[in-house]
């Protein structure tokens, strides 16, 4: 081969091959010509040398998909450009992000499993209702918390058994966390009344998430809870198939429902996050340097989605009230009469979280003064 590409190198600098007769002259002649390919083949060489060097820099840099399934006029939109851009600046432009938001990668559902598989390298996922694993559903359990100051205690805590069990749960599907974040609180729409109490729902189909925690819950307080694709819920609630529904206030706002439904609760009965996670094999190919400074940005910039998502929250139900929804803020003795029936659905749920997660959580939840 090295012979090969010797003389196929000299024949492209116009030097041909030597004559198999010679004279004395022309052996002079083919020394002169083997010095200049030798120069030659030196300055092919060095070049290539030069373009390796090139090349070994680019893969030094790398560029990751990053996704997320909300509209870039959400509050979540400018944190993950954000943390694009601040990833780029804290690791020296050795790591990239391409983001695709809005869902173009997929539901929660899809993207919690392309993370799983490496097709995707980072999201930010809802992973309670993903349906990757029970476990981590944890999360969506009733009335753990009612206020932000309490979310703050127990979902925002690191050594927390929220935080800690979703990332035990996500590193036994190969998936790293390395931020948390906040979705809200969940609160209730319907036609007919405003829901202050549990008899209020009596006899209502509402449309609930598949989850057999919530099925049960919505059963437990009198409703008819209904599993309806999100897809189909806005012809539902406009054709009648379904009295109300629950989810949260931004998300109501968004998809319109004040068009179709009346009253709004804010029960807090439920509070969504998500988690900033990344493919586990993708994540530890990056240098000890590089996840450092990335953990940082994504703390920071999970903080402050947090922030944005609160104070949008005030801004749609400014909006859902300028539109002529009647929007009820609940009382604190209004709340513990709904989370009475919390305690039925924790033990419920202990042989799918585990005793000692449950018992911990129990405690995390009490020392927040939650009814």
């Amino acid at each position: 081969t090295t012979v090969f590409w010797y003389y196929r190198n000299i024949n492209m600098i116009g030097i041909p091959f030597p004559e198999e007769t010679m004279t004395m002259k022309s052996t002079r002649t083919r020394k002169a010509s083997a010095v200049l390919a030798a120069a030659a083949i030196l300055a092919l060489t060095a070049c290539g040398n030069d373009s390796a060097g090139e090349a070994g820099g680019s893969e030094d840099q790398r560029t990751l998909k990053l996704a997320h399934i909300f509209p870039e006029s959400s509050a979540l939109q400018p944190a993950a450009m954000s943390f694009m851009d601040q990833a780029a600046e804290a690791t020296g432009g050795r790591v990239n992000f391409e983001l695709f938001p809005g869902g173009q990668l997929g539901s929660d559902e899809e993207m919690a499993s392309s993370l799983v598989s490496g097709d995707l390298e980072c999201a930010f996922v809802a992973f309670a209702p993903s349906g990757l694993d029970p476990r981590l559903q944890l999360s969506f359990l009733p009335y753990i918390v009612s206020s932000y100051e309490a979310a703050d205690e127990v979902f925002f805590n690191p050594d927390g058994i929220i935080q800690t069990n979703e990332r035990e749960v996500l590193a036994e599907h190969g998936i790293t966390s390395i931020g948390f974040y906040e979705n809200d609180f969940r609160g209730m729409t319907n036609n007919s009344h405003p829901i202050t109490k549990p008899s209020d729902l009596e006899g209502l189909k509402m449309r609930v998430p598949g989850l057999p925690m919530y099925l049960d819950l919505f059963s437990a307080w009198g409703a008819l809870p209904v599993a309806m694709p999100f897809t189909e819920l806005y012809t539902g609630l406009q054709q009648g198939t379904v009295d109300g529904q629950d989810n949260g206030i931004v998300l109501s706002a968004n998809s319109r429902f004040h068009e179709v439904q009346k009253y709004l609760s804010l029960t807090r009965h439920a509070y969504g996050t998500g988690a900033l996670a990344c493919n586990t094999e993708v994540w530890e190919s990056l240098s000890e340097e590089d996840r450092a400074a990335l953990t940082e940005v994504a703390e920071k910039v999970s903080e402050t989605a947090t922030q944005e998502v609160r104070a949008s929250v005030d801004d749609k139900l400014t909006e859902l009230k300028d539109a002529g929804m009647e929007v009820t803020e609940l009382t604190p003795e209004q709340i513990r009469e709904f989370a009475e029936s919390k305690d039925e659905i924790w033990e419920a749920n202990r042989e799918v979280f585990g005793d000692e997660v449950i018992d911990q959580l129990i405690e995390e939840s009490d020392a927040a003064d939650v009814g």
